[in-house]
């Protein structure tokens, strides 16, 4: 009997980043996987010619087994088709445009209960032009959205530049999504990674990795003067906070949904590891958009040091200002049962 729960693994990357060699490299390395693909593509051939042409609209079945369609429309429609068939096949990837914005692909996969429980993301997948990212992160907010809310990061392309300055941009793209795994393409292979894994890891992250790279000052990220100069380059910072003393959901809840509905233009992502007054259990909080998401991680150990950790990571962020909101999310001590 097949499982009724599906991956979904998410694929994003600017346009001319290696998205589709990428697929190629996912699908022939693991020939046992009966994969759905969803191509969030302009054109009708999106995936390489050598695997199938397919018509608009309509799921179909490639040479190797897999099953494709392209999304033009309706995502709910197509995941409703794919529930209907999930006997045949064991996981799915959607390989977004190169100039869409993942968060809205991904968004159904955080929001929505039914897919939540039948369609698991298990994370988002970035493909990076190792030579172009600089200019395309200073000339497009649409690169700077697929860094940041990807979990992994590959530098695609680093034949084309010298290893100095491949290390050189990889220390760059790093305090831009400091939650990102990044990996680096050598010698035309593409490394091993284990997205699983890289969801498991949330907390260690959070822990650990978070605090040794972001500045208390935040960090912008601007070309280089050795390559085309932009009249607008981003500003793009990474606040982490850490917090000793537990938040009231249901304050948090509400100054983070007024925070998000009006002054969160140029917010790319939350993400944290959450402890609530009213919760015996970790939480994870990511937003999509203005959209927030809270799921249960695990039970605090016993012994364990409770604390929660958040990251901010946005374009002209105020550190104070969240730092404030933050503050006010906390839950109130109540002196009298001291006296």
């Amino acid at each position: 009997m097949a499982k009724l729960r599906k991956p979904v693994t998410l694929l994003t990357g600017f346009l001319g980043s290696g998205k589709t060699t990428f697929l190629n490299h996912m699908i022939q390395k693991s020939p046992n996987i009966r994969y759905a693909i969803i191509e969030n593509e302009f054109g009708e051939q999106g995936i390489d010619s050598e695997l199938i042409y397919r018509p608009d609209n309509c799921i179909v079945e490639m040479n190797n087994g897999c099953l494709c369609c392209t999304l033009n429309d309706n995502l709910y429609d197509i995941l409703n088709d794919l529930f209907d068939r999930r006997n045949e096949f064991d996981e799915i990837i959607i390989e977004a445009t190169g100039v869409a914005d993942p968060a809205g692909l991904a968004e159904p996969f955080l929001t929505h209960p039914l897919i939540q429980e039948h369609f698991p993301l298990m994370g988002t997948i970035c493909l990076i032009d190792t030579e172009q990212v600089e200019d395309q992160i200073a000339a497009t907010e649409e690169a700077l959205n697929q860094i940041t809310f990807s979990d992994i990061l590959f530098l695609n392309k680093t034949d084309l530049v010298s290893s100095a300055y491949a290390k050189e941009v990889e220390g760059k793209i790093q305090p831009i999504n400091p939650l990102a795994k990044i990996y680096v393409k050598q010698n035309g292979k593409f490394p091993e990674f284990n997205l699983s894994q890289q969801k498991e890891d949330i907390e260690e992250q959070l822990r650990k990795q978070i605090k040794a790279i972001i500045p208390s000052e935040g960090l912008s990220l601007r070309a280089p003067s050795h390559h085309h100069h932009h009249e607008h380059t981003p500003n793009v910072v990474s606040f982490c906070f850490t917090f000793a003393q537990p938040f009231s959901s249901e304050l948090l809840y509400h100054h983070l949904f007024v925070y998000l509905t009006f002054q969160s233009k140029n917010l790319y992502r939350i993400k944290g590891l959450l402890w609530l007054a009213e919760n015996d259990k970790q939480m994870v909080i990511q937003t999509v958009g203005k959209r927030m998401n809270f799921e249960e991680k695990r039970p605090w150990k016993e012994g364990e040091k409770r604390e929660s950790i958040i990251v901010f990571i946005g374009k002209d962020l105020k550190e104070k200002g969240l730092k404030l909101l933050l503050n006010k999310c906390l839950q109130k001590i109540d002196n009298t049962k001291n006296n």
